[in-house]
């Protein structure tokens, strides 16, 4: 079992995450910034369910199906 593909690229996804506290009210919360580093896109999520979602997105090919190896 290889568990590299042949072409890295074409099914590897690489991102960069930001995350830091903002001090609030009653509580700090936490913010996220989320970049592809292929494409450049960049999402910011205000929670940790936001964040999980953009990342399934982005690992899913153009029809919605989730990116198999």
């Amino acid at each position: 079992m290889d568990l590299e593909p042949e072409d890295p690229r074409s099914q590897a996804h690489l991102f960069t995450l930001r995350i830091w506290s903002v001090e609030g009210v009653a509580a700090s919360q936490w913010r996220a910034r989320l970049q592809d580093v292929h494409s450049g896109e960049v999402t910011y999520c205000a929670d940790l369910d936001s964040l999980v979602a953009c990342i399934e997105a982005s690992l899913r090919d153009g029809d919605g199906a989730p990116v198999t190896s």
